[in-house]
């Protein structure tokens, strides 16, 4: 039976409307439950919740159960499952990190040490759009307008696409990388061979400056959140817009990526008016 379940899983997930990333994950998870269950009932999912938790840390526990859980809607939709055994599965909450919050500035005197033309203009283009890194290593010269000056986010998570507008200064950065780099392929970003330009040295490069600069790991997925938080404190765009831009299908995913200021909380709090007696 398991066999039969493991094989729907894996085709519901190649047909479905799920990113690359996305679908190599679910992959990895209806693998590995297929791996330590023997049924697909409450039980065996209690059971399977156990031993993730003694495994794993919570967010990936509460990532591989609501993913699990979305496929074994999909099961119960086309009959195969005569419910979703998952409902009644308690899933673990991962515990709240202090995220550490990069300013504008800071992430600008990084990026002016980076001396690899592409990596360079990769980054100042996550700094600057919000772009998620999987979209952005997935641009192709023709995603770019360069007279509307607009992006076309061709790959965007859960396949959901979307136009966004392009920062004057990231419009000339591109022009100028386009114009020193010999680029012999469609990808925006790619090697001198045409190959897509290697993911890892962008990280690794990044890693390496920020360290050295700031003392601090910055990562490709903090210049999109200083993206947002720069958009909403410093030139007090609503959270509507910072949504759209993000790609974001919930407003409340895109407040988890405003970080607080504690020079706005200050300011708040000093403007509070003394009480007299």
């Amino acid at each position: 039976m398991m066999v039969f379940y493991e094989e729907r899983l894996l085709t519901l997930i190649e047909q479905g409307p799920y990113s690359p990333l996305t679908k190599k994950a679910y992959r990895s998870d209806v693998r590995h439950l297929c791996r330590n269950v023997t049924r697909i009932d409450v039980p065996s999912m209690q059971r399977y919740g156990t031993l993730l938790r003694t495994s794993y840390a919570s967010t990936t526990v509460a990532r591989r159960l609501h993913a699990l859980s979305t496929l074994f809607d999909q099961l119960v939709t086309e009959r195969s499952l005569a419910h979703n055994p998952l409902a009644q599965t308690k899933r673990p909450h991962p515990i709240a990190r202090r995220r550490l919050h990069f300013s504008y500035d800071e992430v600008r005197s990084v990026l002016e040490r980076i001396t690899d033309e592409t990596i360079y203009a990769f980054c100042f283009l996550l700094l600057h759009t919000g772009l998620r890194f999987a979209e952005a290593h997935a641009l192709r010269l023709t995603d770019i307008d360069w007279d509307t000056k607009q992006l076309f986010v061709r790959h965007g998570k859960g396949g959901r696409m979307r136009h966004l507008p392009l920062h004057d200064e990231l419009h000339r950065v591109l022009l100028r990388y386009l114009e020193t780099t010999s680029v012999p392929s469609q990808e925006l970003f790619s090697t001198e061979t045409g190959r897509r330009f290697p993911a890892e040295r962008i990280r690794s490069t990044l890693r390496e400056v920020s360290l050295t600069q700031l003392g601090r790991i910055l990562r490709p997925h903090d210049l999109r959140v200083t993206f947002a938080t720069t958009l909403y404190h410093e030139h007090e765009t609503d959270v509507l817009t910072i949504m759209r831009l993000l790609g974001h299908r919930d407003v409340r995913t895109t407040q988890h990526y405003i970080l607080p200021s504690s020079d706005i909380d200050r300011a708040s709090v000093n403007r509070l008016k003394p009480t007299t007696y």
